[in-house]
């Protein structure tokens, strides 16, 4: 026997045909939704600037570039080329690409922290000494940068544009190495290149601004 089958039509109810229309809506407005945020994606615009201010230029960038230092020293000094100077006479010197304005303060902040940390005695130009250690920075300073988005205006300000977001990165920057080397001898010690940032950012909103750290309350946990 050859089974039998039939087709029955239904007709639609309303709730059926309810809900095939609101998914319908639904895939629309989903897509419609993707090809917003791609038009927004395309038209909005973003900027970014950077600035090498003066180190000295104001108490929050003496904060920085000193924090940094500090931080660039003790970070340093615990590099195993400087075991062996313990309790020896250290001939030390500083090195930067030009005459700097932080450079006395560097060499002072060095000196001290060899003979806390390590009990080293520093000599004067001429005399004896154990050891030789030269420091190079490659950076002592401040960074500024600025990164903004913003979207069109359409019309609605005076300004072309509209900035929905605003971020300031305010830094301090210290980076370099040393090379140790015993008086009398040929071999020469380097360290690896440390950088240490100290930073202070800030976000801006149409709405609210906030800061992204705060230098002092950071810096003290250390």
């Amino acid at each position: 026997m050859i089974p039998r089958f039939s087709l029955v039509y239904q007709q639609p109810t309303p709730e059926s045909t309810q809900l095939l229309f609101s998914s319908s809506l639904l895939r629309r407005s989903n897509i419609a939704s993707r090809i917003g945020f791609l038009i927004l994606l395309c038209i909005s615009s973003a900027c970014t600037t950077r600035q090498v201010t003066d180190a000295v230029s104001g108490s929050t960038a003496q904060r920085l570039v000193t924090y940094s230092l500090e931080a660039f020293v003790d970070e340093l000094f615990s590099q195993p080329q400087f075991e062996p100077i313990a309790f020896s006479k250290i001939d030390l010197n500083v090195h930067f690409l030009k005459d700097h304005v932080m450079l006395d303060y560097a060499t002072a902040v060095l000196g001290f922290q060899l003979q806390s940390k390590h009990q080293i005695e520093l000599t004067e130009t001429g005399e004896a000494s154990d050891y030789e250690v030269d420091v190079f920075f490659n950076s002592l300073g401040t960074d500024y940068d600025t990164f903004g988005l913003s979207i069109p205006s359409l019309g609605l300000t005076a300004n072309e544009t509209v900035s929905v977001l605003t971020a300031d990165m305010f830094h301090g920057v210290t980076e370099g190495y040393a090379l140790v080397k015993r008086v009398g001898g040929t071999a020469v010690e380097r360290t690896e290149k440390i950088l240490t940032r100290v930073r202070t950012d800030n976000i801006t909103t149409p709405v609210i601004d906030f800061p992204l750290n705060q230098l002092d309350l950071d810096w003290q946990r250390k």
